[in-house]
């Protein structure tokens, strides 16, 4: 069997409702914080889709496109930059878990 890679795994996942145009954010990040006062930038290394990414002046990005909902991020973040909530069924995307 092929190892896939990340990427490869995220494009199997489907979402509920809306295709990506369409998608309202369930998380909403301040990087101001991130990239102000957070010594770690651990949302960088925790998210398991690569949502936070570091640029080559080691300012913090975020896309929540491929968002897995695991909250990870929200836990790991202790700077109050993370803002999270379920995503709403008729809104919001939503993960479709084909294996529970």
């Amino acid at each position: 069997m092929q190892k896939l890679s990340i990427s490869e795994r995220l494009g199997l996942v489907n979402y509920r409702n809306q295709g990506r145009s369409q998608a309202t954010p369930h998380i909403l990040v301040d990087t101001s914080i991130c990239n102000s006062v957070c010594p770690h930038k651990c949302t960088t290394y925790v998210c398991p889709a690569n949502c936070y990414t570091l640029d080559d002046e080691g300012h913090v990005h975020f896309q929540f496109e491929d968002c897995i909902e695991c909250g990870t991020c929200l836990y790991a973040c202790d700077q109050g930059a993370v803002t999270w909530r379920f995503p709403d069924p008729e809104t919001g995307r939503g993960v479709n878990w084909s294996l529970g």
